[in-house]
């Protein structure tokens, strides 16, 4: 369970700014049919991979052949890189707009269509903006402006028109390793718990 980020303390030192003004590329997916998945070759980021913990969930990825990935090599992500998810198939969204990062072994990897790799610019720090992508008002944002009845949706200049409020970077930085090291730790009782309930 992810630490959620509260925004209700020095607003006044705050910046407020569009996503657009930190984000420095966001990159689309590749449209993927059904029969364009094969057993092995290049592992696509699956639909559940946006969560709130901060961490891509990879244990949906399906594969897609070597050709087919170097196709459509322009919506490739890979291994550390910040992700995100513009299209949800609950009209709740419950997941739509978050932001994880992708663990594991350096592997690339190919998006589908909803999905969005993000590079941030370098004043902006990546644990921070995971954090707030949590943020009871972030998540608020999202629910206003989602588009659509089933298959809920953001368009990617309605993403990035999105106000924020953030600090300056040396505070962003300070605020986003508290969050990371409190995630870490809760990670890690969990998993004592569930091993001691398993005895």
């Amino acid at each position: 369970m992810s630490i959620r980020l509260s925004i209700y303390f020095l607003t006044d030192a705050w910046e407020q700014r569009k996503l657009g003004d930190i984000i420095d590329k966001l990159t689309g997916g590749a449209s993927i049919a059904p029969d364009d998945y094969v057993d092995e070759g290049y592992r696509t980021i699956p639909k559940g991979a946006i969560n709130d913990t901060g961490v891509a969930d990879m244990s949906g990825c399906k594969c897609v052949s070597e050709a087919f990935y170097r196709k459509n090599i322009s919506s490739k992500t890979s291994t550390g890189e910040l992700l995100t998810s513009l299209r949800d198939l609950v009209p709740t969204a419950p997941n739509m707009g978050r932001i994880v990062r992708i663990y594991g072994y350096s592997e690339d990897f190919l998006m589908p269509q909803g999905a969005y790799s993000i590079k941030l610019k370098t004043d902006s720090d990546e644990d921070f903006i995971i954090a707030y992508s949590n943020s009871p008002d972030y998540r608020k944002t999202i629910t206003t402006e989602k588009n659509g009845s089933t298959q809920v949706h953001i368009r990617n200049g309605e993403f990035l028109n999105i106000d924020i409020l953030v600090p300056s970077y040396e505070e962003q930085k300070k605020i986003g390793l508290i969050i990371k090291n409190l995630d870490n730790l809760i990670t890690l009782h969990q998993r004592k718990l569930k091993s001691a309930l398993s005895r």
